[in-house]
């Protein structure tokens, strides 16, 4: 059932951040035991929540801001198993990002990467499509510092992105000339996202790639896509709706079109689930904008837009419904 499932992460991501935590001098044992893990990462996989929460965790006991970048910086891909390596196996800087994106389900559900290309400007960004799983801002610079190291191993040590975005408010990246990215970074925005020319795509990632390198990422591009299918349909509508915002429409046939279904056979399946497409979308909609109002100033006509409504005040009498206050009086009740 819907209310039983919860987003996972491979156990073996762990590896990189307990390995800077003890070089830090922290207990990776304690850290765990908050975060509600069990630092024995035999396990196949553990909770994206209490991954996420055990990286913000570590930020904070070791007094190092930057840990989620510096995890980031120096992760070994092959900690994530064969899409790590087939990763780094990638002829070019473009197979091995696409490869990453499309099998992305095989180490972390209910998240996307995306890779798009605007003339001569590419745009990596990362999200989790989960509302639940917040705040977020340590998990968000090491999956960026991560992607940034990619593009660094083809495009040279002294390469620098255009400029980040981040979806929180401030952190101490963008002013650490040791460790952050050396670029403009661009705080409260809608993504996380990387933004590089567009040419480095192909430059050679491994100049010894293999022949059978397409079959091995159809491959796992198959085992993802086949792992996103097996969760309840109440989680994939949630997933489309939280990726659709501020880029797509929230029309529910195309949602039904995009989920492999018809507006009815989506309208039936969520029936058995106890649920309904709006009702889905209302909460989305609700949780998204109770997160942006405690966590960062957006003004509330840019948080309306995102969310697909129409007008402001359509915003606020659906948020008034919702919680029973206006969008307004709850950040001035609960902003961080």
């Amino acid at each position: 059932m819907p209310d039983k499932y919860s987003p996972k992460i491979v156990s073996s991501a762990l590896s990189d951040p307990f390995r800077v935590i003890e070089e830090r001098g922290g207990d990776v044992c304690k850290l765990s035991a908050l975060a509600g893990i069990q630092p024995d990462i035999g396990n196949d996989t553990i909770g994206l929540s209490a991954f996420v929460h055990l990286i913000d965790l570590a930020a904070d006991e070791l007094n190092f801001p930057e840990f989620g970048w510096v995890v980031g910086a120096n992760f070994d891909l092959r900690n994530i198993g064969d899409l790590g390596q087939f990763i780094l196996e990638a002829p070019t800087l473009r197979a091995a990002l696409s490869l990453f994106r499309r099998a992305f389900a095989i180490v972390q559900s209910d998240s996307e990467l995306l890779l798009t290309v605007n003339d001569d400007e590419a745009v990596l960004s990362y999200s989790i499509l989960d509302l639940n799983i917040w705040p977020r801002r340590q998990d968000a610079e090491l999956t960026l510092s991560l992607l940034h190291s990619m593009v660094k191993s083809v495009a040279g040590e002294n390469w620098r992105p255009t400029r980040i975005t981040m979806e929180h408010d401030t952190s101490a990246i963008w002013k650490n000339a040791r460790y952050g990215p050396r670029c403009p970074v661009e705080y409260n925005a809608q993504s996380n996202g990387l933004t590089f020319p567009a040419r480095l795509l192909d430059l050679p990632m491994n100049k010894e790639a293999t022949s059978h390198f397409q079959t091995l990422a159809s491959a796992l591009t198959n085992e993802a896509t086949n792992l996103q299918r097996e969760a309840p349909v109440t989680i994939r509508v949630r997933r489309e709706v939280i990726r659709r915002f501020g880029r797509e429409s929230l029309d529910q046939t195309e949602i039904a079109g995009a989920l492999g279904y018809s507006r009815r056979t989506l309208r039936r399946r969520l029936v058995a689930e106890n649920r309904s497409f709006s009702s889905i979308l209302s909460d989305c909609r609700t949780h998204y904008a109770e997160r942006v109002l405690r966590f960062s100033d957006q003004p509330l006509n840019v948080i309306a837009n995102h969310l697909g409504y129409s007008e402001i005040s359509a915003f606020e009498r659906a948020f008034k419904l919702a919680r029973g206050i206006t969008p307004a009086q709850y950040r001035k009740r609960f902003s961080i």
